[in-house]
């Protein structure tokens, strides 16, 4: 049984797939598999897995159930100690599972990474803000936002076993977090880039029916819900104005107000003065959207 299963789903992805399977090879550590679940590929997607020969490759079929359940059968049909995600098309930079299961062994649950940005041009690279953030700070930001790339995840598999793994919504990985934060796992972003994230108009993400149906998710909400009330003692019931600030009511926004005040108060008790001005500074983001749409 290896101790690390990289887990990548993919559909439809043959432009580039094969980059992302070479690059994940050249960094897993030596006791580790790759496991990649074509999720009913209607391109040439079958045709390149079959041509892979590596002996730590595993190939699987599914009928196209979508990523949340493509990622829980990959889960359920491996058994490492450690589990990390990839997505088919970024790029694995070498030092990233070694640095994160490194994390991991220190007493973290949930491994993260910066990222460098690709494209949408060929040849356009813009970097990430690069700066740590430990579990205190990341159980605050997350109320705030999704401030992780979640094809850098690493995780213990045991902790996402306990949470049920991901849930059938559009932000299946920001909901897992929010749960995993307020079930009192232990989430950390490093401060070494961890892959290449590449934007191209054909990720589902960056359709506009996805951003829509992500901000109203009601499971997503709830999740919200419960890690404002085990953080900050109330529910404030306000992911709206958090999620979609220009579209908020005033009911929504003066609930999201409190809940930010509360949060930047808090994290000047907890955390470092960087942290409180990470924090501080996406809280302002937020609250110059919703002055915007009162003007």
């Amino acid at each position: 049984m290896p101790t690390l299963s990289v887990i990548l789903p993919v559909r439809n992805g043959e432009r580039f797939i094969s980059a992302a399977i070479r690059s994940t090879l050249s960094a897993m550590p030596r006791d580790s598999e790759l496991v990649v679940l074509d999720d009913g590929s209607t391109d040439r997607t079958p045709e390149i897995l079959d041509g892979i020969s590596s002996a730590r490759v595993r190939v699987l079929r599914g009928a196209g159930n979508g990523v949340a359940g493509a990622l829980n059968t990959l889960i359920e049909c491996t058994q490492s100690e450690y589990v990390a995600r990839m997505d088919a098309d970024d790029i694995v930079l070498p030092m990233r599972f070694t640095t994160q299961l490194s994390v991991l062994s220190r007493g973290v649950d949930f491994s993260f990474l910066p990222v460098f940005h690709l494209g949408p041009s060929r040849f356009k690279v813009r970097p990430t803000r690069i700066n740590r953030m430990g579990p205190g700070e990341l159980r605050l930001r997350l109320l705030l936002d999704n401030p992780v790339a979640h094809s850098t995840l690493v995780c213990r598999r045991a902790a996402i076993e306990e949470l049920g793994g991901y849930r059938e919504v559009c932000s299946e990985d920001y909901d897992l977090w929010m749960r995993a934060a307020a079930s009192g796992y232990r989430l950390h972003r490093g401060n070494i880039p961890g892959l290449l994230y590449r934007h191209h108009d054909a990720q589902v993400t960056a359709s506009t029916s996805w951003l829509e149906e992500s901000r109203v998710e009601p499971l997503l909400a709830a999740a919200h819900d419960d890690l404002s009330a085990k953080q900050l003692g109330i529910s404030f019931q306000c992911i709206d104005a958090i999620r979609r600030p220009s579209l908020a009511t005033s009911e929504c926004i003066d609930r999201g107000s409190v809940m930010v005040d509360r949060i930047i108060a808090l994290a000047r008790q907890q955390l470092s003065p960087p942290a409180v001005r990470r924090l501080s500074a996406r809280a302002d983001a937020i609250a110059s959207a919703w002055r915007a749409r009162s003007c």
